[in-house]
């Protein structure tokens, strides 16, 4: 009996350590997962022209913005003259003022990116140095502080593929066309470009030297489209993340003190922190208010001219409805990350101050000055991300952009039928 209790008591024993060395593996695999989704946003900041760094020059970060400006910009105003020859076919001006629209993303967000560089850098030196301060507090902070890890990078990998895929399948068949063409020599050449255009010099449609050249200009708007928007809305998950989890980890700090901590001073540095990242979500806010305000204002309305154009969905091909479920799910998908992202920061936030009302504070030994900011901090309202002051960035936005979409195309709908 007495071996048979031994074995058990190491059989226990052993359990528990390999419970213990799984759980660690775990972790250390979660922290790989972050350095991997670190790399992936900075490296899109670089390919898209948008990265701001110390380590970067300010006249490379100058030059590559005012080049996104000015080739996004020089195509929507092309895209603009094309709807002038075009005023009687309702569709196509729906089309172009959609593609324009689309153009404006890059412009916006280079001419943000550029005015707000040195509060962006400031950003993300703060949120990065308390993120990696709690990250190597103990194990138990983080494993708390990397939980939602997946939650902010699965969203980011499928909204990169569903841009990338919608504007290759823009691109792909004017430029197989083209080669193909090319490649067998036909006689009766008819080549046409990816995007919708007028230029001011000539463009033959049998191919000249303008041609190509118009075509690798689009082909690089495209580039711009897919990197720049991609990276600038994978940033603003990963600051959200980061704002999200330590506020978290927080919460876990303060209902989970540990012996050897002094519950005075934890509670002193989480007040501290807290202070610190209500600044970090002004400059969130002061950086991608107008971005978020022409999202919304921009996804209502091309989710409205892509079901306008497509219906009644019957002369569809099979290339122009892999195009159309393409584009409607990029746009959905996009707003509903920006709202589910601003509305999980919220729910951190007020998780934090709950924690801090739940807490041991009250019984404590504090001083006045501690007591009074853990009395601030409760009644502050939670943090929320807004645009312009004037939408709160939550899961409500994305339904009010669905209803107001859906709106406008009854009204176009409306629109053709008189005409």
């Amino acid at each position: 009996m007495r071996n048979l209790a031994n074995f058990v008591r190491y059989f226990s024993m052993f359990h528990d350590y390999c419970n213990e060395q799984s759980s660690e593996a775990t972790i250390d695999m979660t922290v790989l997962r972050y350095r991997v989704y670190t790399r992936r946003v900075r490296r899109m900041l670089y390919l898209g022209g948008i990265l701001q760094d110390r380590k970067r020059s300010a006249i490379c970060s100058y030059i590559t913005g005012l080049l996104i400006i000015f080739t996004c910009f020089g195509q929507c105003i092309f895209t603009i003259n094309f709807c002038r020859d075009h005023t009687d076919n309702l569709v196509l001006l729906s089309r172009s003022f959609g593609l324009t629209c689309s153009l404006i993303a890059p412009v916006l967000m280079s001419i943000c990116f550029l005015v707000k560089r040195e509060k962006l850098m400031n950003l993300h030196e703060t949120l990065n140095g308390i993120f990696e301060r709690e990250l190597t507090r103990n194990r138990e902070t983080e494993e708390t502080i990397l939980a939602t890890l997946h939650t902010f990078d699965r969203p980011s990998y499928i909204l990169c593929f569903t841009l990338g895929s919608t504007v290759l399948l823009i691109l792909c068949p004017p430029l197989v066309s083209t080669v193909r063409q090319i490649i067998y020599h036909t006689e009766s050449k008819r080549y046409r470009l990816p995007l919708p255009a007028k230029f001011p010099w000539s463009i033959s449609i049998d191919g000249n030297f303008s041609f190509y050249l118009s075509f690798l200009y689009q082909i690089f708007i495209c580039w711009w489209m897919v990197f720049t928007v991609g990276s600038v809305d994978s940033l603003f998950g990963y600051y959200a993340f980061q704002i999200s989890s330590i506020l978290q980890a927080m919460s876990f700090r303060l209902a989970n003190p540990r012996p050897r901590e002094v519950f005075a001073e934890v509670l002193r540095t989480c007040v501290q922190t807290h202070h610190r990242l209500l600044r970090c979500g002004h400059m969130l806010n002061d950086i991608w208010d107008l971005i978020i305000i022409r999202m919304i204002l921009t996804n209502a309305i091309l989710m409205c001219v892509l079901i306008f154009e497509a219906s009644p969905f019957t002369h569809l091909t099979i290339g122009q409805i892999l195009l159309f479920v393409s584009y409607m799910a990029l746009k959905l998908l996009q707003t509903f990350i920006y709202a589910w992202y601003g509305n999980l920061v919220t729910n951190a936030s007020e998780h934090f101050r709950q924690g801090i009302y739940f807490s041991e504070w009250s019984n404590s030994n504090l001083n006045h000055h501690i007591r009074t900011s853990i009395i601030i901090t409760m009644m502050q309202k939670p943090m929320i991300i807004k645009a312009l002051k004037l939408s709160s960035v939550n899961v409500n936005m994305f339904t009010n952009i669905v209803n107001t979409a859906m709106s406008y195309f009854f009204l176009l709908q409306s629109l053709d039928q008189n005409r």
